[in-house]
């Protein structure tokens, strides 16, 4: 594994690596949020003008904002092939950093989703310091639920969000952990491999 400083400079696991953004794969992300399998949890397919929104506003432009953090390409290590995306973002209107992925039908069922999300989180707590990592999902969705949990994360009350991106959702899926905690749990499946001192 390697832990950067920023994800976005190649966060890598054994299959999985991060990069930024670029304007040559908005078609790729259009396409992936037009998908209604995919989106089927994360408030319903958005058109091409609401992809092109959140790309500019809620992807590369967060870069600068805030710096290591963001929302990034996944792809496969070894071909290059784009199959997704992992976050360690803000949750709209909230201080609270989350992680969350968003994975291409055809790359469903690979673990892909787990793999660089665990690669999330240790990064989070030893790149970036923080104190809790959170997540969201539909309270329909079982199996990111059961994602989260795998990553280390507790499910907590369900939780009203009252951002417009989220408000219409209703209640979500909350789920968090705490560093300390965390790291003394360290799943033994990760490669320790670039953890600091």
């Amino acid at each position: 594994m390697h832990l950067p400083a920023d994800a976005g400079d190649g966060l890598s696991t054994a299959r999985l690596v991060l990069r930024r953004y670029t304007q040559a794969d908005l078609p790729s992300l259009i396409a992936m949020n037009a998908d209604p399998a995919v989106m089927r949890y994360l408030g319903g397919v958005l058109t091409q003008e609401q992809s092109q929104a959140m790309f500019e506003h809620r992807i590369t432009a967060y870069y600068d904002q805030h710096p290591g953090y963001g929302i990034w390409v996944t792809s496969l290590r070894s071909s290059g092939e784009t199959i997704g995306m992992h976050c360690l973002n803000h949750i709209h209107g909230e201080t609270l950093i989350q992680v969350g992925y968003r994975i291409a039908q055809a790359h469903w069922g690979q673990g892909y989703a787990t793999e660089m999300a665990l690669a999330l989180m240790l990064y989070g707590y030893t790149r970036k310091d923080l104190e809790v990592i959170s997540a969201i999902t539909d309270l329909d969705h079982v199996v990111s639920q059961r994602v989260l949990s795998n990553i280390g994360l507790t499910r907590q009350p369900d939780r009203l969000f009252p951002h417009p991106n989220l408000v219409s959702c209703g209640p979500l899926a909350y789920f968090e952990s705490r560093r300390a905690d965390w790291l003394a749990a360290f799943p033994p499946a990760i490669d320790r491999q670039g953890m600091p001192a």
